[in-house]
């Protein structure tokens, strides 16, 4: 490795122009004269805590000679953004954010120069300038940080795990521009070999990037950090060095029959590869029953021909009704699969996705699938003589911020400040991007949440479960990557949400997938010998989160797992053998598989236990357990209870109350009552269980079966 080179500059004067630019991309809301006042009163503070400094140092990125760098615009203007968060001046702080940003590009342009005079001096050829690639994979910021010893050369602070929370910087990785192109051939398994696609990219690019670029539906659970495998892929031609994050995912045979991960593979030469993963459109999604109405409202004065639509952004999966106004009789339901996973399972890998610089493809995406939907539904239900009149959504704060293109840097850091988690209400246009095709515009309504990581769709599942009109006392939760759940006891809601990471939907499992024919959904295990069965008792594929469930219930009851979660010594290594797929291999549950069970259901437990205990509440004065989404729908809650996951004294109070959301969507479309949607929202508490010490302690007690 070559010395590392260190160039500082003074910032340049900041522009108010350039500024608003980048307020205007990230669609932060504010009035031009609101931002010139606060750009004026912030011009001086800020320039004076500006120090931009660049780190850099030639090296190699597979078989290319790069230049990697880091740019920060330093601590100082850092500590300024932080105090006007914590005082809860968000318009200072995003405009300030802003001219930090604009500083970097400008700074950034500079340092090329001196970067290309550098790239001259250690002894390499430059014809054609130094470019940035498109995209650095994810968990290599980590390295370039490391790489750089930024902490010394840039004062930058420390860092724990893969993910980078720093003051204003930006990672760089330059090439030459003249660095060569090569190609992509991929077909799925199902796809006629003749009928290969063949895409171009650059020399050094990451394969699930150029992938997720071409739009190719791919999984990518964690977000490209190596460490579920979804996004396998089977090398027919050319060569993809084997990774370490590869060998610990696949067996020496897999490896040598070409299976590698697409988050880790750097294409440095042209290769053919083939998707093993299951197609996308095969998800399950619950959705709304045709013959299902939603109760007329005395306030209803639609007319004949009136129809609205409603929307569950899940963050796995959309769904979308037809509602009939005038009757309240929902006319057809579509559902269909999330296309933002390909950028990964959960919210918080799409938050940080949505920060790296992917915030305005995973908006198109979005929109373009919920148009599709929209699209279907009324090509296929209504003769033209019909009308759509409301549009309402519902959706954790993340999916909302993803759909209007909001900046997700709030979601980061304490305390945790979304862009916006008020009622909207929009035009078609300003939703989607583009205009209804008909005369009349529907107007577009997003529901309200609670906070950033307590959405829309929890207001909208409490709204239609009716538990704040209710003086029972009702817990309410959707169970899913991101456990959100609800205590309403008296006049008060506590509100809280746990990590529980995406094991209940098959990700982070060695087979896990998701609900598709062919994925393992009920278990039974007698003498230790398994019968299991599949959606559309298809051919076994992987195992699903019901079936992730229902494994580990019935290897503990069968005495397979102790009470730590240990695997008898015969199935340690390899795991516990379920079923053979179509190629004869064992889908098998491995010990690892165990452990992410382990915490997803003590993050739960816990979290319910928080609740309860902030709360005043016990089980025995709890009425009702209302558990929603389409997880919660197919659980088995006995199953459920026996790991721990529910307590054994809710059992026989639980009913599974179906998408929630989408029926509270389609009961305020009815309604149109802004003011009892808006009173679920008031005498709120919210738990956050980071600040809570004794949730660790309930954590760590309820990892055991």
């Amino acid at each position: 490795m070559k010395d590392i080179r260190i160039i500082t500059k003074k910032c340049a004067a900041l522009s108010l122009d350039a500024a608003s630019r980048i307020l205007m991309r990230k669609n932060i809301k504010a009035r031009e004269q609101e931002i010139a006042e606060a750009f004026q009163e912030l011009a001086g503070p800020v320039q004076m805590r500006l120090h931009p400094k660049a780190a850099l140092v030639t090296g190699r990125y597979g078989r290319t000679d790069v230049l990697y760098a880091m740019l920060t615009a330093g601590n100082s203007v850092s500590r300024l953004i932080e105090k006007y968060i914590s005082e809860n001046n968000r318009l200072k702080a995003r405009v300030a954010e802003a001219m930090a940003e604009s500083c970097l590009l400008d700074f950034e342009k500079e340092m090329l120069l001196d970067a290309e005079k550098i790239w001259r001096e250690e002894g390499y050829e430059n014809s054609e300038g130094l470019k940035p690639l498109r995209d650095i994979p994810a968990g290599m910021q980590k390295d370039i940080y490391e790489m750089l010893d930024a902490g010394r050369t840039l004062g930058l602070p420390a860092v724990c795990g893969d993910e980078l929370n720093l003051p204003k910087f930006m990672c760089r990785i330059y090439k030459p521009g003249g660095a060569d192109s090569l190609f992509v051939q991929l077909q799925t398994e199902e796809e006629n070999p003749a009928k290969i696609r063949k895409i171009s990219c650059p020399v050094g690019s990451s394969l699930l990037q150029v992938l997720q670029e071409n739009e190719i539906s791919i999984s990518a659970y964690c977000g490209g950090s190596g460490i579920c495998g979804k996004c396998s892929v089977t090398l027919k031609e050319g060569e993809l060095p084997v990774t370490a994050e590869d060998k610990k995912i696949f067996s020496k045979e897999e490896l040598l029959n070409g299976r590698r991960l697409a988050c880790k593979a750097v294409l440095q030469s042209n290769v053919a590869i083939s998707l093993i993963h299951p197609k996308e459109s095969e998800f399950e999604a619950l959705g709304s029953s045709h013959a299902d109405y939603i109760t007329l409202h005395s306030a209803n004065k639609y007319q004949k021909g009136d129809y609205g639509i409603g929307i569950d952004i899940g963050t796995t999966t959309l769904a979308f009704s037809l509602l009939n106004l005038q009757n309240g009789k929902i006319a057809d339901t579509y559902t269909a699969v999330n296309p933002q996973r390909r950028f990964g399972a959960d919210v918080i890998s799409r938050i940080q996705a949505a920060n790296s610089g992917k915030k305005e493809q995973m908006q198109t995406c979005i929109r373009e699938e919920l148009l599709a939907g929209i699209k279907t539904l009324t090509e296929k239900n209504l003769t033209g003589q019909e009308r759509i009149c409301q549009i309402a959504i519902a959706a954790n704060t993340v999916m909302l911020h993803l759909l209007r293109g909001y900046s997700c840097e709030g979601f980061c850091r304490y305390p945790f400040t979304p862009e916006v988690l008020t009622l909207e209400e929009l035009t078609f246009e300003e939703a989607f991007g583009r205009r209804f095709a008909g005369v009349f515009q529907p107007k577009v309504t997003l529901l309200p949440g609670f906070s950033a990581f307590v959405g829309a769709d929890i207001t909208a599942g409490i709204y239609a479960c009716g538990i704040r009109q209710s003086e029972k006392t009702a817990l309410f939760l959707d169970l899913g990557t991101n456990g959100e759940m609800a205590l309403k006891t008296g006049a008060e809601l506590f509100v809280t949400s746990a990590a529980a990471g995406p094991a209940f939907e098959g990700g982070n499992i060695r087979w896990g997938t998701g609900s598709v024919p062919g994925a393992i959904s009920k278990v039974e295990i007698t003498d230790k010998i398994p019968r299991v069965k599949t959606i559309s008792d298809a051919v076994p594929k992987g195992i699903c989160g019901t079936g992730v469930i229902e494994t580990a219930a019935e290897l503990y009851k069968a005495g397979i797992i102790d009470e730590t979660g240990k695997l008898l010594d015969m199935y340690f290594e390899k795991g516990y053998p379920l079923a053979k797929n179509a190629g004869q291999e064992w889908i098998l549950f491995t010990q690892q598989d165990i452990r992410e069970v382990q915490m997803a259901k003590a993050a739960i437990r816990a979290g319910i236990e928080m609740l309860l205990l902030r709360s005043g509440t016990s089980y025995e004065t709890i009425d009702k357990v209302w558990l929603a989404g389409g997880f919660g729908y197919f659980l088995d809650v006995k199953k459920a209870a026996a790991i721990g996951i529910l307590p054994e004294e809710l059992e026989a109070k639980t009913a599974a109350a179906g998408n929630t959301s989408l029926r509270g969507a389609l009961m305020y479309l009815m309604e149109q009552n802004q003011e009892s949607l808006l009173k679920i929202l008031e005498n709120t508490t919210e738990i956050s269980l980071a600040d809570e010490e004794e949730f660790q302690e309930l954590y760590l007690n309820y990892m055991m079966f």
